[in-house]
């Protein structure tokens, strides 16, 4: 093993080219992770790491041949076990090529691991738990054939032995015959690190009758401590403190007081995790049960406790005590049912330590995704207070934010958070279970009953509308539950604006309608008259949920959470000043909306806000009394209104705008808005956009009412679908009916009663750019691509939005959606039509029409994909040899010196490629002595000289 090892130590100083960073990952699929501080620790030292999509598959199981690259990763170090190699095949079935090999053979060689009687490996086989154990403890120094592991039983001695030193803490449901899966191998090997390494005063082999026996002095014993760093915090040397010197475990408190471990490497920190309670309650719970359930002989008359991380009033943990942890006498109100309540008792000191957390109820209200530290930004729904119970917590700012894995979470998703007050930030956040119903009934302040099913409230339930009593049986709702099966936030059915209407008027105000009638401005801007179930005159003049039967009748229902602008109302104006007035009267002079930000003033000291789900209605009426109703989805899109025309100067104050509108919840982010802008300054918003697939389109076809139309696959701002393109279009429209050669981007959009898209507009240079041209690239970098030109480097860079809509168009005409920039391949033929916000100055929209000219995509990439790559040096000149090389191509070669386990880079030349094999000489003055890398895309070359 030493010499090996000498072997490895000459690996490091010459090819540890890799620096492993250190910090708990945030894997895509964390929530997922039952063995968390393990699969930290473990990814954060580089034993175990994730997937390329971001994601660690817990669940997943290890093979044998990964299970060694784990054991090799463990002893050597990650950098170092990566350029281990096979020169020859270790068993038949592994040959030199597999991408285990080397770790095989090591590990092979080591006698950590075996093969089968038939000489194979089998290494794509599942591994058990068992088998697994038994290589761990190899590394560990265990002697195989000294402790029994071989035999028909040797499995028995294998689990007594990991158990005895406990490898298997923290499962306690193991089966060492099923198969081990990755985040069950990442904490049998974080038991390891801190489990200690043994050896053997004499081993010795000798041959009875063939066979070969091992004869020991001694069983095995604990190596001593010596030289070595006692990061661990135990007697005698752990593997850690060997293989993992920069690894260090400190004994601390988190941020709810609850005593935890603490993970730092090399001077960064993993995490610090909290240690598992003794007891853990979810309601008040009784200080003589805390006594009882801690099996304790001795009270504890100053249990210290603590609330959301701030001590709070001890209490008295004595036998027979009925008095609660929360009570009126000490720490009142502070626990409720879903509350949880983790007690910690330290048995040699008699210390207890009750830990009180509380779990709140919130929305992402946004996320960022483009700075080194991603996060997301939490607006409470739950009132959160400091620990009398009463003084209320802002959480806004940066307070709100919580660096996570933005992938997880979507805005306007509902999450459950848990925030310490000692830290004055919120530690966790995960998204929150829902169940959706009807409401059968409610007992205010206690419960609910959904769908038959009755849940307890939560401790800091809150309701999205504002208060529970707004609450109405036999309607729709959708709870959120907190991890402890009670519901904590209670919303109407998911908010779908397709379903929301403005009542403009009924029966009471407008004579020519019959009894039980309204007229409804419905959310795409049509006008409809309706029949309804009941008189619904109260409702004139605000925004409704609707439903309609099968008999086309509507049930209407007010919308939660409706605001008015007006002072100290808005009405509906009378059919003669329409033209003048607009459908509303009484709104706010003082009214100002921009698309550039998401702040409205909906009048003076009264600002709300849009989002990307906003949906906008807006009126607007011509001098012939016509008003035209306008629909546009989020802020960014819809048109900016203002009360004063800024155009003027001074600005001239044109008309009051009327505005109502609803709000999520008790927020003031608004979902739906009716907003009569007649008069006032207004400029066009962001329509959808659509696009026509030129080589997708028909013929003609003439339907059986005689319309006359061409079929195109489309894009209808963010969905793929087909139009019909009526084939005479209306005066002004810039739509080439029938065109099949030129793909076409429009916007405002019109279409006739039958369907057909009778009219667009150009798309508008106040909104966006229009890019057009021929070559895409896929460039480096999470939100870059460029665009034009005929190689990677001879491309405009643009900045990709991270919500941008992109798309491939196929030399049929078949449109499929691009998720992420990462999967746009670089094709110098294809052509593209880009939209660039010229607000933000990201591309907002990209359709990429693929080409059929036979030419493979990805050719000139900047991404380089080699097949291989040697190099030579002499006098002062350094001969690269590159294979895989495609003629045209760009190749950056890049040359470094290797200096102490790092990389100094000297220098970098572009090398033109050649078809499959390019030599090129690059001029650099070399060190005789020294180790240079020579790297070029996803390949590199050792270089000594």
């Amino acid at each position: 093993m030493k010499k090996f090892l000498s072997l490895v130590l000459a690996l490091v100083m010459t090819m540890s080219l890799v620096t492993v960073s250190a910090g708990a990952k945030d894997f895509s699929d964390d929530g997922s992770i039952t063995y968390k501080e393990a699969v930290d620790v473990i990814s954060g030292i580089g034993v175990v790491d994730g997937y390329s999509g971001g994601d660690f598959k817990p669940t997943e199981v290890l093979t044998r041949g990964a299970a060694a690259k784990i054991i090799c990763n463990l002893i050597l170090g990650p950098t170092t076990a990566s350029y281990l190699s096979a020169d020859t095949a270790p068993f038949k079935d592994v040959p030199v090529t597999n991408v285990f090999a080397g770790y095989i053979t090591y590990c092979s060689q080591q006698g950590i691991i075996n093969g089968y009687a038939d000489g194979t490996f089998r290494p794509t086989a599942t591994l058990s738990g068992n088998a697994f154990m038994k290589m761990l403890l190899g590394a560990l120094g265990y002697d195989s054939a000294i402790e029994g592991y071989t035999g028909a039983n040797w499995t028995v001695a294998v689990i007594k032995q990991a158990a005895g030193i406990g490898l298997d803490d923290g499962n306690d449901e193991f089966v060492g015959s099923k198969a081990v899966t990755r985040e069950e191998a990442a904490l049998y090997a974080f038991n390891m690190l801190q489990a200690t390494m043994v050896e053997y005063d004499a081993k010795t082999s000798v041959d009875i009758n063939g066979a070969t026996v091992t004869i020991a002095g001694d069983k095995a014993k604990e190596v001593a401590q010596g030289s070595y760093d006692n990061n661990m915090h135990k007697p005698n040397l752990q593997f850690a403190e060997r293989y993992f010197d920069k690894l260090d475990k400190t004994e601390t408190t988190d941020d709810f007081a609850r005593p935890a471990t603490k993970w730092t490497f090399k001077g960064d920190k993993i995490g610090t995790y909290a240690d598992a309670a003794d007891v853990t309650y979810t309601s008040n719970v009784k200080l003589g049960d805390i006594y009882s359930d801690l099996d304790m002989s001795e009270k504890d008359k100053n249990a210290e406790v603590y609330y959301n991380g701030v001590e709070a009033d001890d209490v008295a943990v004595s036998k027979g005590n009925t008095v609660k942890v929360s009570s009126s006498s000490a720490n009142n109100k502070l626990v409720a049912d879903g509350s949880t309540v983790e007690v910690f008792y330290d048995e040699d000191n008699n210390d207890v330590t009750i830990c009180i957390i509380d779990t709140y109820v919130g929305t992402i209200s946004s996320k960022e995704e483009k700075v080194s530290d991603p996060y997301v930004v939490v607006n409470s729904e739950s009132l959160v207070t400091k620990k009398d119970a009463s003084t209320s917590v802002s959480i806004s700012g940066s307070k709100a934010r919580f660096e996570t894995n933005t992938d997880n979470f979507e805005e306007d998703d509902v999450v459950l958070f848990t925030y310490s007050q000692s830290a004055d930030e919120i530690k966790s956040v995960v998204k929150a279970e829902s169940v959706e119903g009807t409401l059968d009934k409610y007992t205010l302040g206690k419960n609910l009953t959904l769908a038959d099913t009755e849940y307890k409230y939560s401790k800091n339930i809150a309701f999205s509308f504002g208060s529970e009593t707004s609450m109405t049986t036999k309607s729709d709702y959708v709870i959120y539950l907190d991890t402890n099966g009670m519901v904590i936030y209670v919303d109407e059915q998911e908010f779908d604006a397709s379903q929301y209407a403005y009542v403009l008027y009924t029966q009471s105000s407008n004579s020519r309608f019959g009894k039980d009638q309204v007229q409804l401005v419905m959310s795409d801007g049509s006008v409809k008259t309706v029949d309804t179930d009941d008189d619904y005159t109260s409702l004139e003049g605000t925004i409704v949920y609707y439903r309609a039967d099968d008999k086309g009748e509507y049930a209407l229902r007010q919308a939660a959470n409706v605001h008015k602008n007006g002072n100290p109302t808005i009405t509906t104006t009378a059919d003669a000043s329409i033209a003048t007035n607009g459908v509303l009267s009484g709104g706010a002079n003082t009214f100002e909306m921009k698309n550039t930000r998401a702040a409205i003033t909906t009048k003076t000291g009264t600002t709300v806000y849009g989002n990307s789900e906003t949906v906008f209605v807006v009126a607007e009426s011509d001098a012939r009394g016509k008003t035209d109703y306008s629909v546009y989805k989020g802020i960014k899109n819809a048109p900016t209104i203002m009360s004063d025309d800024p155009t003027t100067s001074p600005t001239v104050e044109t008309k009051a705008v009327e505005m109502v509108y609803t709000t999520s919840g008790s927020s003031d982010v608004v979902t739906f808005a009716f907003i009569d802008a007649t008069g006032a300054y207004v400029t066009n918003g962001k329509r959808d956009v659509v696009f026509l697939a030129a080589e997708s389109a028909t013929k003609m076809i003439t339907d059986g009412d005689n319309n006359q139309y061409y079929l195109y696959n489309a894009v209808v701002d963010d969905e793929i679908t087909t139009v019909k393109v009526k084939a005479a279009q209306d005066a002004g429209s810039v739509v080439v009916a029938g065109n099949d050669t030129v793909n076409q981007v429009v916007t405002n959009a019109d279409y006739n009663n039958k369907g057909l898209l009778t009219s667009a507009d150009a798309i508008s240079t106040s909104d966006y750019t229009t890019l057009t041209g021929t070559g895409v690239w896929k460039l480096s970098g999470s939100y870059s691509i460029g665009l034009g030109g005929t190689t990677a480097s001879a491309s405009v860079r643009y900045t990709v939005a991270s919500d941008a809509k992109m798309y491939y168009i196929d030399t049929d005409g078949v449109i499929t959606k691009i998720d992420d920039v990462k999967n746009i391949s670089s094709d110098s033929t294809a052509t593209y039509i880009g939209l660039l916000d010229v607000t933000d100055g990201d591309i907002a929209y990209l359709f990429i029409q693929e080409v059929d000219n036979g030419k493979q995509e990805g050719a000139g990439s900047s991404g380089v994909v080699l097949s291989g790559i040697s190099a030579s040096y002499s006098s002062g000149t350094v001969t690269v040899t590159l294979t895989g090389t495609n003629a045209g191509q760009v190749y950056p070669v890049t040359i470094s010196l290797v200096n102490g386990g790092t990389l100094v880079k000297l220098t970098t030349a572009n090398v033109t490629g050649a078809a499959t094999t390019t030599t090129a000489t690059i001029s650099a003055a070399l060190s005789v002595g020294s180790t240079y890398m020579v790297t070029c895309g996803d390949q590199s070359f050792v270089l000594g000289v």
